[in-house]
């Protein structure tokens, strides 16, 4: 159950740096200029790709790269998920058929991982050596936060579980 978690959570974490990537800001800008990215105000909606003054060009590449990348996710994440529910949900529990859903589960989602990875390491590539170094910055930041984040909530978790 803590491998599945701890999928949820990479998996959000990965989803939520390339989102970031897409915010643009609204006002129109000269096509030469370089269109600073907007990102959601609040907690974990800083993603690596924010603030990084993407050109036109570099966004529109992001955005192919990622409309490329969600064509090549295969259906069912919702139907996994609904067929665990189905077994948690049953008047008889069957270990094994669970333990080969889960299993199922997280070999799709380690799938949508690596593809979410190639994808960012796509975007990254685009990027000038000064947006390189600010990504990484991002990157760090938003690490730490996590970790703070992470620590708080262990923190106040009752000792005896």
């Amino acid at each position: 159950m803590r491998k599945l978690i701890a999928l949820f959570v990479a998996s959000t974490l990965a989803l939520g740096s390339a989102s970031a990537a897409f915010a643009a800001d609204t006002t129109t800008a000269p096509a030469a200029a370089p269109i600073k990215m907007m990102h959601h105000k609040g907690p974990g909606k800083e993603g690596p790709f924010a603030g990084l003054n993407l050109t036109e060009q570099q966004r529109q590449q992001m955005r192919d790269i990622m409309k490329e990348s969600h064509q090549n996710r295969g259906p069912g994440a919702k139907d996994q998920r609904q067929a665990l529910h189905n077994m948690v949900a049953s008047d008889s529990f069957d270990e094994a058929k669970a333990k080969a859903q889960i299993d199922t589960i997280s070999k799709a989602q380690s799938e949508r991982m690596l593809e979410r990875a190639k994808a960012e390491n796509k975007m990254y590539n685009l990027l000038t050596p000064e947006q390189k170094k600010q990504y990484n910055e991002n990157y760090q930041k938003r690490e730490q936060k996590m970790m703070e984040h992470m620590k708080k909530m262990r923190d106040q978790q009752p000792a005896a579980q």
